[in-house]
């Protein structure tokens, strides 16, 4: 109805509008690509394919993976077949597009990526760079992309680096002209949350009342408001309290479903052979984009061409990680020329560090690859392939076949040419193509069809497909029994069974990060958190992986820090972007003062105030940099120079007057009077441990330079029965005591109008959400809000993988320390001061007795000792006061 309404606003518009040609041919709105001295497309693509063939022979010989010389002759049998296919189906000059602005991309040093979806089976695809994957070897299917007996158009799905993506649509604009080039209309519809919020706030209902009902709906994907009244009972019940809620329910359910607003769509951009407006109506978009008006389904039925242009930040990581290994190391590579079999690649996945590798990080398909032990290219494209709903059930078998715990068979002997790879187990739909193809004496054309019929289950399709299966397997000499079982089994695993190419293309992006981190973990992980800055749950995991492998982190430093990440040796310094306050001005006009110093940095707190423009760097961005702790080096407390940092602009800005006005200061021409203008600095007693880690937190979003449970990791150990990264072990229900800190409050009104808390929980190990429900929150509510060191009791409450804790208790660890009679404290320091410990002990007198192992100048030396009479009394400040003087002390052990 979409379609003839809009042939018929077209015909009185009087817009060409064609669909199919004199023979039924669909028309394609595809621009002339120019070719070289104006040859006919046919001959252009034949020669750039083979040209680039031959290319492609030199660099895997450059590689040491050569291709033998008596296999050359099957490329060029597959690449003349796909050429004929291409020209047959009219497609040669969308190939070309295609590969003009990939090379484009590819010349002007834009990451591209290796390949995506079925496009990666293409050997002339390979042969014009378009993807960058060897499908012969790899035994990807051609027919899986372009199938000669159901005409469809290609479909290149392209990765770019997501920060130069713009530049490559930018270009094929300028090539082919910005009346010709346009992006797509999608349209954003209510959903049954969104319609619920929308109608609430038209009602005049507070964001409160309405967040009560949206909470109440259930998480499930495309739910509707029918069916969370079936699902979630208590809505029903809030509706009949309620009347007003139930208006509410009843407007939102008629609004449900209705395009709400329009938007760009994310990846696909429209090339045509005219001006746009003879085919579709247009809009603006918010940045003066063309769009066009008909949504992407609707642009494909009128002739229209959509290009894919993805943006993959892992390609950013990758090309970002190679460059600071050349600056850092002076090691040059490039992502393409990474060889996948590499063993470190394998090895690294084998031990489950896959943290930051491009599809494999996650606590599952990780446990999966460490029960794998990959080896080889093919296990990490079938483990790709497998970890996911449906075929995941597969997974225990392939372990126990590949391990040799089961033994490989197969039906016919032919097949094991087919499955050998997956341990003769169907796990691709291209493995369904060939077996019919071997077997059924099927074309690989046909083949693709019968994968289809068997993906979408049509009885009617299924059962003719059978009958041509099993006429073709017997014809060809083939036990009927055998071919009837056969057929089952490609019935059953055809309808998990996943695109090879795509999940080989992905997996040379997953091999290049795992090979990243295998050989150069330092610049992996800064060119890593800087893709992840806008995400602090990653960035905090990605800095505890990197220390977990000895790598450190160091906070931001005036005089080392860039604007991102940076690498500094063996060591990462944290990024000035990533400081909250700290504007992109700020960061320049650090940068531009620094790069014009004598060794490219500050040699003092003076020189970095009258140096750096006072007006881009202000006040607020210089405590946001005093709290992150960037300004250390210069060995001034942050809490003294939080205090006295406003004495320095004064003078830099008297300074600045007197530059401006073309004066000097009378006093600075005497030599001896030149001391005035240096600032005196206040005294402050430093900031207490818990103060400077909660500055660290509000400017970085968390602990930097420790935790502030370190220290206390033995004790904890004595007071709770887990850590949080243990409880993936525990059973469902089990009762459990963990330590830690609160890092988030969420809370949440119940129906009856009371309050409840869903916490977030962490310690050393990991966090996990903690619900507490209304009568312990009223009890335990100021404990919550405080940041001390908690103990929670309760009981763990699992759903598959996920799980969280039901609080039963809520105490300070402090109450612990209360009730102790006897503490041993361990001082693991060389620079041990007698006289400053027993300073700290008679400031916190108390009834408990301490136990003290203190190490000594000499290193093979220690001293011990314990109270007699007088005790200490255990608190929180007793311990700050101990780690600001000795920073690497632990409390071992109490005794209640």
């Amino acid at each position: 109805e979409a379609l003839e309404n809009t042939l018929k606003i077209a015909e009185q518009c009087h817009v060409e509008f064609k669909l199919k040609d004199a023979h039924g041919k669909p028309i394609y709105h595809l621009p002339t690509f120019p070719t070289k001295d104006g040859r006919n497309l046919h001959d252009e693509i034949l020669e750039k394919s083979k040209n680039g063939l031959e290319l492609r022979f030199q660099e895997l010989k450059e590689q040491g993976l050569p291709v033998l010389e008596e296999l050359k002759p099957d490329y060029y049998k597959r690449l003349e077949y796909e050429i004929g296919i291409i020209e047959k189906m009219g497609f040669s000059g969308y190939f070309l597009i295609v590969q003009d602005f990939i090379n484009w991309a590819k010349d002007h040093h834009i990451p591209v990526g290796p390949g995506r979806g079925s496009g990666a089976g293409s050997i002339v695809a390979w042969s014009l760079r378009i993807t960058n994957l060897d499908p012969i070897k790899n035994k990807l299917i051609f027919e899986r992309f372009l199938n000669p007996e159901r005409v469809s158009m290609p479909d290149f799905d392209i990765d770019f680096c997501q920060e130069r993506r713009a530049e490559v649509i930018h270009y094929v604009t300028q090539k082919y002209g910005a009346q010709s080039v346009s992006q797509i209309i999608t349209f954003g519809k209510l959903q049954a949350r969104a319609a619920i919020r929308d109608v609430g706030r038209v009602m005049g209902m507070s964001f409160q009342e309405v967040d009560v009902l949206s909470k109440l709906m259930p998480d499930k994907l495309g739910l509707t408001i029918e069916e969370a009244l079936t699902l979630e009972p208590r809505i029903q019940e809030l509706m009949d309290q309620d009347p007003r809620m139930a208006t509410l329910v009843d407007i939102a359910k008629k609004i449900e479903g209705i395009h709400r607003h329009a938007s760009i769509h994310a990846a696909g951009v429209i090339i045509s052979n005219q001006p746009l407006v003879k085919y579709a109506p247009l809009y603006k978009g918010v940045e003066g984009e063309n769009v066009v008006q008909y949504d992407m389904k609707h642009s494909e039925k009128i002739g229209l061409i959509k290009f894919d242009f993805l943006g993959l930040k892992t390609l950013t990581h990758i090309d970002n990680a190679l460059q600071m290994i050349e600056k850092n190391r002076g090691k040059k590579y490039k992502a393409d020329l990474i060889r996948m079999d590499d063993p470190g690649i394998y090895e690294l996945m084998t031990r489950g560090d896959t943290a930051g590798v491009f599809q494999f990080e996650g606590g599952g398909i990780t446990d999966t690859l460490q029960k794998v032990k990959p080896t080889c290219f093919d296990d990490i494209v079938a483990v790709n392939a497998l970890y996911r709903p449906g075929p995941m059930q597969m997974i225990p078998e392939y372990i126990a076949r590949k391990s040799g715990q089961v033994e490989v068979t197969y039906i016919f002997p032919e097949l094991e040419d087919i499955l050998k790879e997956t341990y003769g187990i169907i796990v691709y739909q291209e493995q369904v193509q060939l077996i019919a193809s071997k077997i059924a004496n099927y074309s690989l054309g046909e083949a693709d069809l019968l994968r289809r019929a068997m993906g979408k289950k049509i009885k009617e399709e299924m059962d003719q497909q059978r009958a041509r299966f099993i006429k073709g397997a017997t014809e060809s000499g083939h036990d009927l029994k055998k071919s009837e079982e056969l057929f089952d089994l490609m019935a059953k695993f055809a309808e998990y069974g996943f695109n090879k190419s795509h999940a080989a293309a992905y997996c040379v992006v997953a091999g290049q990060t795992a090979w990243l981190k295998n050989y150069y973990p330092v610049e992996f992980y800064a060119a890593l958190l800087n893709e992840e800055l806008s995400d602090t749950d990653k960035i905090v995991r990605y800095i505890k992986d990197a220390r977990q492998h000895g790598i450190e982190v160091k906070p931001p430093d005036i005089n080392l820090s860039e604007k991102g990440f940076a690498v500094q040796g063996n060591e990462i310094f944290f990024g000035l972007c990533a400081i909250k306050g700290v504007g992109e001005s700020a960061i320049e006009a650090i940068l531009e003062a620094r790069n014009l110093k004598e060794g490219k940095k500050f040699e003092s707190l003076q020189e970095f105030f009258s140096s750096v423009d006072l007006r881009r760097v202000n006040k607020k961005v210089i405590e946001s940099l005093i709290k992150a702790g960037a300004f250390d080096s210069f060995g001034i407390f942050r809490s003294q120079l939080y205090h006295n940092f406003t004495k320095f602009i004064e003078v830099s800005e008297v300074e600045r007057q007197d530059r401006e006005v073309g004066q000097s200061n009378l006093f600075s021409l005497l030599e001896e009077d030149k001391s005035h203008q240096a600032v005196e600095l206040v005294d402050v007693p430093q900031w207490a441990k818990s103060t400077r880690l909660n500055n660290e937190k509000e400017v970085l979003g968390f602990y930097l330079s420790e935790h502030p449970l370190n220290g206390y990791e033995n004790i904890l150990s004595k007071m709770t029965s887990h850590q949080i990264i243990g409880l993936s072990e525990v059973e469902n229900k089990k009762k459990v005591t963990i330590g830690g800190i609160i890092t988030n409050i969420r809370e949440i009104m119940t129906r009856k109008g009371t309050r409840m808390a869903a916490l977030q929980f962490e310690d050393l190990s990991t966090s996990t959400e903690v619900i507490v429900f209304p009568n312990l929150y009223v009890t335990t509510e100021t404990i919550i809000s405080t940041d001390d060191v908690l103990i929670i009791e309760g009981v763990l409450e699992r759903n598959e993988d996920n799980y969280k804790i039901i609080a039963e208790k809520i105490y300070p660890m402090n109450d612990l320390f209360k009730k102790a009679s006897r503490i041993k404290i361990v001082i693991d320091q060389k620079d041990f001061d007698m006289e400053n410990l027993k300073k700290i002990l008679q400031k916190h007198k108390g009834q408990s007795k301490y136990y003290f192992e203190c190490q000594l100048d000499d290193l093979d030396k220690k001293i011990m000792f314990e109270s007699e009479e007088e005790g200490v009394l255990l608190s929180k400040d007793f311990f700050e006061d101990l780690q600001m003087s000795y920073k690497d002390t632990r409390f071992i052990h109490i005794v209640s």
